[in-house]
């Protein structure tokens, strides 16, 4: 097959497959449920390697020092105490903004690497697969690690399968040519457009193509999808910025990601036959003043049955709320906001946040 991504080739092979494609299997909805009883759960993981300040989801916190950066003119209130920067995820589209929810964690860690684990993993075990597991998909990956820069340092490749899900590494648009032959009217010259890619790129290497590849895992089936989707900043830990007293790198960091992000939503949200949920969390927040490592961070969740809201804003030093839980109350939280009706992480304690 030539190079290029959208041969004639592979044009041909996608529309006969798609003449027989089957429909995606069901979600596993709670049976008391009337809304959308056929679609799919996903779970979208844009792990955002070194933790961002809670300016993003939290900006509120910062107003009346003034911290990060944040001013009165740079914020956005969404409702329900969620307020976050206006530049960045004020910028999202409006089916995201009454759709999202800050949902606070703390582990208790300061070093990058066991904080990670504590975030994605309960023991060995990865909270990934654990959901992955809970999920049932009949497309060959369930949960695809995607890009050129993989997991981070700390978290194991090793982790056992969890009812028959593996982690799957996706660098190259060649390992999702299979998940294409299973979406239904998928034009892929006009979605690699609407991010921006030209035709023929193949490799997984940066922020549009991370999103590309996302979406066309979504649309094939695949469960959980995870990626670093952040190409500025150090390589290894992209938030990774002490001594913040103003949040510029922080934002400039961001807004790399906003423009592919606010495509994917708009083209994920409103699918008739998946729940979409989309995460971006780091290992854990910053401090204010010297911009460290906070023991505990805040997610934002953004999915269709997702409440706007928060759990709770930050403290004006940037440190979780009093009583925050542990990480499995995040995991928890996803799995409810995707409408699973058995999984391993207890009980949601923000059930207040989901519709």
């Amino acid at each position: 097959m030539s190079q290029s991504l959208y041969t004639r080739r592979t044009m041909l092979k996608v529309g006969a497959a798609l003449a027989s494609a089957a429909i995606l299997p069901a979600g596993e909805f709670r049976k008391d449920d009337p809304q959308g009883p056929h679609e799919a759960p996903a779970l979208v993981v844009f792990f955002l390697n070194g933790g961002p300040s809670g300016l993003f989801n939290s900006a509120g916190s910062f107003l009346e020092k003034g911290s990060f950066g944040v001013r009165p003119d740079n914020v956005k209130a969404l409702g329900n105490g969620l307020v976050v920067d206006a530049a960045t995820f004020g910028n999202l589209p409006s089916i995201a903004l009454s759709h999202m929810a800050s949902i606070n964690f703390q582990h208790g860690h300061y070093r990058h690497d066991l904080a990670r684990a504590a975030v994605l993993q309960t023991g060995n075990h990865s909270n990934l697969l654990l959901l992955a597991g809970a999920m049932t998909t009949k497309a060959p990956i369930r949960c695809a690690i995607v890009n050129s820069l993989g997991f981070p340092v700390g978290i194991s490749w090793d982790s056992p399968a969890e009812g028959g899900a593996a982690f799957t590494r996706v660098t190259d648009f060649r390992s999702v040519e299979t998940e294409l032959m299973r979406v239904p009217a998928f034009d892929h010259q006009e979605a690699a457009a609407a991010y921006g890619l030209a035709q023929g790129i193949r490799e997984i290497a940066d922020t549009p193509s991370t999103f590309l590849a996302t979406e066309m895992l979504v649309r094939g089936g695949t469960s959980i999808v995870f990626s670093q989707p952040a190409y500025l900043g150090r390589p290894d830990r992209q938030f990774d910025i002490h001594k913040e007293l103003d949040g510029a790198t922080d934002r400039k960091i961001m807004s790399q990601l906003i423009p592919s992000l606010q495509i994917f939503l708009d083209r994920m949200l409103t699918l008739s036959n998946r729940n979409v949920v989309v995460a971006l969390f780091g290992e854990f927040s910053r401090t204010v003043t010297t911009s460290d490592h906070e023991p505990g961070g805040t997610a934002t969740i953004i999915g269709k049955y997702v409440r706007c809201g928060t759990a709770g804003p930050q403290n004006p030093d940037g440190s979780m709320p009093p009583n925050t839980p542990g990480t499995g109350a995040l995991w928890a939280f996803l799995a409810d906001a995707l409408r699973l009706e058995d999984h391993p992480f207890g009980s949601n304690p923000n059930p207040g946040l989901l519709l």
